[in-house]
């Protein structure tokens, strides 16, 4: 689901480039990487033993302005061997697009048919489905010798009604356009079933520390600040009662539920260095179960892990510079604290 960055004033939409091994997903990608060399961030791989995970982020010259945000786009490849089937699943959470990227090679027709199923299934487990997420295909390698004809590959996978581009990524040809139409469907997707607020988001929300009672509806701005439609009510659970007698998340957490009602507690009484130390504790916890998730290693790249899960790595950096504060002994205000909090319940809430 898109992100709303209230501070930048853009609007994450993540898009995922899937297809089978050797497709030329990797190749997709850096070449959509070298074409936005003004707007681009670095494209950044998430190494696992056999196989990586690329992603990065750019400023789309040609995509238009929603509510006053510009679109900022983050683009992820899949791994491509079945057995690394788990991390595909995790770099789909949360995706609001998908780029196929099919081999016109004949030798790899039923690749191409096993890995838009396997698509399909992940979707599916992940409450979602093809037919409702945005998607274009890209038949790649058009300059092989054994391509088979678009029409016969686009009848086998079924693509009739969906966009379909031909090219060869290796020379970047085809991609500008596929990617277009992508972009355009995703946003107008986004944009029918209301899934993103900018209201409350023009600028940063008032986050002075209060008492217990106040906190609540301060950590609902922060969340929608955080960007996203996840405030108290929209979570499918209901939120309990806190040591400090007021709202309280440790529903989501009931393994830590104590854990979660001392930051709480900590929050309503206005310590946030120490709820910042705890809520440390608490993010290293959940970015571990989304590296077991994955069934691999991505050794310590929390910014990378955080990108999985769909969070802009931005969050995360801010995140630590709360920490470095609260150990250098300088000032914080609420906004740190909320901020980190509404951090932690986004990755929970993430989830597969």
């Amino acid at each position: 689901m898109a992100q709303v960055n209230p501070l930048t004033q853009e609007l994450l939409v993540k898009l995922v480039v899937h297809g089978p091994a050797g497709a030329g997903k990797t190749t997709c990608l850096q070449a959509i990487h070298a074409a936005v060399p003004e707007s681009r961030g670095q494209l950044v791989s998430l190494a696992t033993p056999v196989d990586r995970t690329l992603y990065f982020d750019f400023l789309p010259a040609e995509a238009p302005e929603v509510r006053g945000h510009h679109v900022r786009l983050q683009l992820f490849t899949v791994p491509g061997p079945v057995r690394l089937n788990a991390t595909r699943k995790l770099v789909l959470t949360g995706t609001d697009g998908v780029l196929f990227v099919a081999d016109s090679r004949s030798s790899r027709r039923e690749a191409n048919v096993a890995s838009l199923a396997n698509l399909r299934a992940n979707l599916e487990e992940l409450g979602r489905s093809l037919d409702d997420t945005p998607h274009v295909f890209f038949f790649n390698q058009r300059d092989a010798d054994d391509a088979a004809p678009v029409g016969e590959l686009a009848r086998e996978l079924g693509t009739a009604d969906a966009p379909a581009f031909e090219g060869v990524a290796s020379r970047g040809e085809g991609l500008s356009a596929a990617l277009q139409r992508l972009t355009a469907d995703a946003l107008a997707r986004l944009e029918a079933t209301g899934a993103f607020r900018t209201g409350r988001t023009e600028r940063p929300p008032s986050l002075a520390p209060g008492g217990a009672e106040g906190w609540q509806a301060r950590l609902e701005d922060a969340l929608s600040a955080a960007g996203g439609a996840l405030a108290p009510g929209s979570a499918p659970f209901a939120p309990g009662v806190s040591k400090a007698r007021g709202p309280s998340w440790a529903p989501l957490f009931p393994e830590l539920s104590s854990e979660v009602e001392e930051i709480e507690a900590a929050l309503g009484a206005g310590e946030l260095a120490s709820a910042l130390r705890r809520l440390e504790a608490l993010a290293d916890a959940e970015l571990l179960a989304w590296a077991e998730a994955a069934g691999e290693s991505h050794g310590g790249d929390r910014a990378g892990l955080l990108a999985l899960a769909g969070i802009p790595a931005d969050r995360w950096f801010a995140f630590r510079g709360a920490l470095r504060r609260v150990s250098e002994g300088a000032p914080l205000d609420m906004r740190d604290a909320l901020r980190s909090f509404a951090l932690v319940i986004e990755l929970r809430l993430r989830r597969p």
